[in-house]
């Protein structure tokens, strides 16, 4: 029988092997995940992150977290509302009427 051989080859760094607190290996997608982390890319998309995730899912997540726990009040000084008033995003910026 003939041995395989794999068309790309394995990924050897800091996170190769991680473990759980309990012991157990880290899924792919975990590890993924911290790999795009330590790169300083977005989580999601892969452009660059502010933090953990681009703007766009920064903003994206403040929103979502904001209907889950109800939340009426904006904290303007946070950073996400900061960072898209200076990039000038419709998204995060202040509503026209």
């Amino acid at each position: 029988m003939k041995k395989r051989s794999w068309s790309r080859k394995k990924i050897s760094d800091e996170f190769t092997g991680l473990l759980k607190a309990d012991g157990t290996p880290m899924s792919r997608q975990q590890v993924h995940m911290m790999r795009k982390k330590a790169r300083g890319i977005c989580l999601t998309c892969g452009a660059a992150a502010v933090g953990v995730y681009c703007l766009k899912h920064t903003i994206a997540a403040r929103e979502r977290m904001r209907t889950k726990l109800k939340y009426r009040r904006r904290l303007r000084k946070s950073p996400s509302y900061v960072l898209a008033k200076q990039s000038g995003s419709k998204r995060g910026g202040r509503r026209r009427a």
